[in-house]
């Protein structure tokens, strides 16, 4: 095997060496122990039964360390998948999915084991099923912290190291449980989310942004010129035309209203980057460039302010009032 080319027979031998060697101890010692030609009974004591239950019991141990094995070998290569897959999700869902094909193994090693040691496993199964439904009734937000693991794995609305908001939480994701998923505030705290949350909640992923946008008024003094006007939008536009880091196959600059104390310009425009300090960087660069151009063009920024205006006939009035 050695001399193959393939990984998957190398797993498979070392998968079966150790159980099939405990196998072959198990039947040797079975035989040899059959070979004495012991009595059936010593008085009360069944012998035959009490061999034959431990030869099953161990017999069944050994079945199920090889399937653990197996579960080994599905496990390798669940884990390359998910390192070649760009989503992190996978990273959390492959341990757990190797758990739960263990508890199942074992839960079904045990249903094995008691039926061939002469109890009514299905019964036991009714009655289990009885059990469950009222557990399921007593623990039904267990059960939607399930549903809601389930619905994150599958519709993978987010990754590990994700920026995202959910309700008033909002932070980057550490670790995705079948129950419950970390989220680190921005603040150092850890909020542990139950997943049913997830389903009941929106969900805003910040990181899934494809770049950053800018969005303001710059109010202008009321004294500008129309002439000045035009002037400031066409400089604006050029410097989003000149400058690289911004997207440029959409964007707005344009007048838009008369506001209460100040001419309103509307600058929308979005960043490439979606790093957030680099995104602030480049709308610091923005807004000096922007200050620059009314230096230049001797162009005031508004600031909130009011006028108060006398009229002249009604201050004589007051001057002749006795």
């Amino acid at each position: 095997m050695k001399k193959t080319k393939t990984e998957f027979d190398d797993l498979v031998l070392n998968a079966i060496k150790n159980p099939l060697s405990y196998l072959i101890l198990l039947q040797g010692f079975y035989l040899a122990i059959l070979s004495l030609q012991l009595p059936e009974k010593i008085g009360q004591v069944d012998i035959t039964s009490i061999l034959h239950n431990i030869y099953l019991l161990s017999f069944s141990f050994v079945v199920l360390y090889f399937v653990f094995k197996v579960i080994d070998i599905i496990a390798v290569y669940l884990y390359k998948e998910a390192k070649n897959s760009k989503s992190t999700l996978d990273d959390q869902l492959i341990p757990l999915l190797i758990k739960s094909l263990r508890i199942l193994v074992v839960t079904l090693g045990i249903l094995f084991i008691l039926d061939n040691f002469g109890y009514n496993i299905t019964s036991l199964i009714a009655g289990l099923g009885i059990g469950g439904l009222a557990f399921a009734l007593a623990a039904q937000n267990t059960v939607s912290n399930l549903f809601g693991s389930i619905t994150i794995f599958s519709d993978k609305p987010f990754q590990l190291g994700d920026w995202i908001s959910v309700g008033d939480i909002e932070g980057t994701v550490e670790d995705v449980g079948f129950r419950t998923t970390r989220v680190r505030r921005f603040d150092q705290a850890l909020v542990t989310v139950p997943n049913s949350q997830f389903i009941n909640t929106g969900i805003i992923n910040y990181s899934a942004m494809k770049k950053r946008r800018i969005n303001f008024y710059l109010g202008i003094t009321y004294g500008t010129s129309v002439t000045k006007v035009k002037e400031v939008v066409a400089g604006i536009r050029k410097i989003i035309d000149e400058d690289k880091k911004f997207d440029h196959s959409f964007y707005m600059v344009k007048f838009t209203e008369f506001g209460a104390y100040s001419l309103n310009i509307f600058i929308y425009c979005f960043t490439k980057t979606t790093d957030w300090a680099e995104s602030l960087a480049i709308r610091e660069e923005f807004n000096l460039k922007i200050m620059q151009l009314l230096e230049e063009l001797d162009v005031e920024i508004a600031f909130p302010s009011q006028t108060v205006y006398i009229n002249e006939v009604a201050g004589r009035m007051n001057q002749n009032a006795p």
